[in-house]
């Protein structure tokens, strides 16, 4: 039996991190993006770095221009040396260093991430961007990018595909991890379906959900990717794991025995709900004989300490299903049960 460890959106959480790393044991970790949530260390520059950028997109939408915030930045100051005391070429000279502290910044955490790994973890750990964290490749987290790779463990193959189709206020977009996906009709084009199609992996990891499972946001409906449903619809991974949509968790099955996950953010946000507590995550064993998912250990790490909530038993003869089983901190599940199974049919003991 082959033994994941898998969490998603820890958003700055080392502490937590490192703690998780000590006290469990698994064969394999897998970080499912959002592994940051500040581009810097003090607030008020993330204050100011996040006025100056929102100020600079605003400029860029009025003026009809095809720049990001950082190139508009650049060419205000190539184009106005004579006029250095405008407030533009000022908010323009403010942004620029910003930018260039904030990826410094996330660097150096990255490298903190990597540090704690390689001290506290014996098994290997994957890790994919979110839409809160800058291209990994540049990073000290860069071998262990799952972002359009393969990757191998024991009889399993693993592709990630990381960031999400938004701009994250607060993040150096041109760092971000671009997420190629767009247009209508014959004009559609995805990259993700086109990487997957290509990979054919027995585990997706994803940050960005696929269209219709996990993907709702409150007030806005389904946000997933449409390509990586197209792919779903046509191909059958034993399991889809993804994360960035805090409020939209669990485990579902599917009739081809296909199994999807989210079990929330890891680190403490904001969400529409107001602050989410985190902390949840998921021991997932796999059976190397027959490469299918035999069970999901719902956990929680709080204060130090490991909370066990339930357990999830696969069964893949005729109708797919599964059988709950509820594990000693059940009553004190902070999420909501009914949601997280999807008010699936299931046998509860």
């Amino acid at each position: 039996m082959i033994k994941i460890i898998f969490l998603t959106d820890i958003h700055d959480s080392l502490k937590e991190l490192k703690t998780l790393l000590e006290i469990t044991k698994a064969d394999l970790y897998l970080i499912c993006g959002d592994i940051l949530y500040y581009a810097f260390y003090d607030l008020e520059e993330v204050l100011k770095f996040v006025t100056l950028q929102e100020e600079f997109y605003s400029y860029i939408k009025e003026t009809n221009q095809k720049l990001d915030p950082y190139d508009l930045a650049t060419k205000i100051l190539r184009d106005h040396q004579t006029d250095i005391h405008s407030e533009m070429y000022i908010k323009s000279a403010e942004y620029r260093l910003l930018f260039h502290l904030a990826a410094k910044t996330m660097k150096e955490k990255y490298s903190a991430i990597e540090e704690i790994i390689q001290k506290h973890s014996q098994a290997q750990c994957f890790v994919l961007p979110g839409n809160y964290d800058i291209d990994l490749q540049y990073t000290a987290l860069a071998k262990r990018n799952l972002h359009k790779r393969i990757m191998y463990y024991e009889n399993l193959t693993l592709a990630g595909y990381g960031g999400a189709p938004i701009l994250t206020s607060g993040i150096p977009e041109k760092l971000a991890v671009p997420y190629l996906e767009g247009g209508k009709g014959k004009d559609f084009y995805s990259e993700p379906y086109e990487f997957f199609l290509n990979s054919q992996p027995d585990i997706m990891v994803l940050h960005n959900p696929a269209y219709g499972y996990f993907d709702k946001v409150p007030h806005y409906g389904n946000i997933g990717s449409i390509g990586i449903r197209n792919y779903l619809d046509e191909n059958f991974p034993i399991l889809t794991v993804s994360g960035h949509i805090h409020e939209d968790y669990g485990i579902f099955l599917n009739s081809k025995g296909s199994i999807f996950l989210n079990t929330s953010n890891f680190g403490t946000v904001d969400s529409f709900y107001g602050k989410m507590e985190g902390g949840t995550f998921a021991e997932i064993y796999i059976d190397k004989s027959t490469k299918k998912v035999h069970n999901i250990t719902i956990r929680r790490l709080k204060d130090k300490n490991i909370y066990d909530f339930f357990d999830v038993k696969f069964s893949y003869s005729q109708k797919p299903g599964y059988i709950i089983k509820r594990l000693k901190h059940f009553d004190s599940f902070h999420l909501d049960f009914e949601q997280f199974i999807k008010n699936q049919e299931f046998y509860l003991y």
